[in-house]
């Protein structure tokens, strides 16, 4: 039994890694067509939009690998059952539920692998290659901060705290440097919003430092002018996707202790989380395609049922997710549902099959 587990390991991790490969340079030649419409903009050129594309290649992998799981299975696994090694091994003795057990050890190697690169490698990546487009496209005004980021702007610099949704603002610093590099002016505001071209700052609390003397100022709101657009925010506001389990349990308490909306960083928190329970399904749900009445299908019927699936779970994943934001319902419930409707299916056709 152990050389068949090792066996089917290599079919089917060979088949994963390959098809996690195609699958990354096509999104790859796919995303450089969309980053070319940049190029030229600050000192952002041909180079540097490689380099980001290089940078973010990490947090894509971890984003394709449920999709490469699912057809690596279905290669590999129809590879066996075409050249009739799946009939042999059944006349052996081995059970339906011991190969797909064979199956579900390989996923879960790789997929330790990638839980390890989409906490540990690609979050840091992803925040570099953001700062380092945000920087050339801004030709130098914008630097990304480990807790918030800073913007300059002008005699001022500003730290921002967090990127909301709906383009507002929470946490915010201006700090006005006057002549000679001296501290003129201290502005903190709870937060701002963006509003016919300038920004609105609510909550202020301003100090005027003048010579020894510090006066204090305090006003529900102001409208400032400023050269920091909510373009520039974009690209230093990370998706939530795109953290670590860690960043995304501190930013989730974060919000909730300020009393801000964190439902869309909950639902990321528990999509991450959840990832293996999405493996899993990507697996059992390609069993009854090798066992059933395809397992004589062809390399080509296999790889497009594959990639059928994997949008249907992607569709499935992101619609079921909105639903939830929009309506309130607990993020957990977006998270999960997608995952137990694929393995419900799964599990329902292998029975069938036994």
């Amino acid at each position: 039994m152990r050389i068949l587990d090792r066996y089917i390991f290599r079919t089917v991790a060979g088949t994963t890694l390959v098809a996690l490969l195609v699958l990354l340079l096509l999104e790859m030649f796919l995303s450089l067509l969309v980053e070319l419409e940049d190029v030229g903009k600050g000192r952002y050129d041909f180079a540097a939009a490689l380099r980001f594309l290089l940078l973010i290649q990490p947090q894509r992998l971890y984003e394709l690998f449920p999709m490469a799981l699912l057809v690596g299975a279905l290669l590999g696994m129809g590879a066996l059952a075409g050249g009739s090694e799946l009939i042999v091994m059944r006349a052996a003795g081995l059970s339906l539920s011991q190969l797909t057990r064979s199956v579900l050890q390989t996923g879960l190697v790789l997929s330790l692998g990638v839980l390890l690169i989409g906490e540990f490698v690609a979050p840091p990546l992803e925040q570099s290659a953001s700062e380092q487009r945000a920087a050339a496209k801004s030709e130098g005004m914008a630097i990304r901060g480990g807790r918030g980021f800073w913007v300059r702007d002008g005699d001022y610099f500003v730290h921002v705290q967090a990127v909301l949704p709906g383009i507002r603002l929470s946490g915010i610093h201006i700090f006005k440097i006057g002549p000679q590099s001296r501290l003129e002016t201290v502005t903190a505001a709870q937060g701002a919003r963006y509003q016919e071209g300038r920004w609105v700052l609510e909550g202020i609390d301003r100090s005027t430092l003048n010579g020894d003397t510090v006066q204090t100022q305090k006003l529900n709101s102001l409208t400032i002018t400023s050269a920091v657009s909510p373009k520039i925010l974009e690209v230093l506001a990370a998706d939530p996707g795109d953290l670590s389990v860690r960043d995304l349990w501190v930013y989730v308490d974060y919000l909730e202790r300020n009393g801000l909306d964190a439902q869309s960083y909950r639902l990321a928190l528990w999509r991450k989380l959840l990832a293996p329970l999405v493996y899993l399904a990507m697996l059992v749900v390609a069993m009854p395609f090798v066992f059933g009445p395809q397992r004589s299908a062809g390399i080509g019927q296999r790889l497009l049922v594959g990639l059928l699936l994997g949008l249907a779970f992607f569709l499935a994943n992101y619609l079921l997710g909105n639903v939830v934001l929009l309506y309130g319902y607990p993020p957990l419930l977006g998270a999960i549902l997608p995952a137990l409707l694929f393995l419900g299916v799964g599990f329902f056709a292998l029975h069938r099959l036994r």
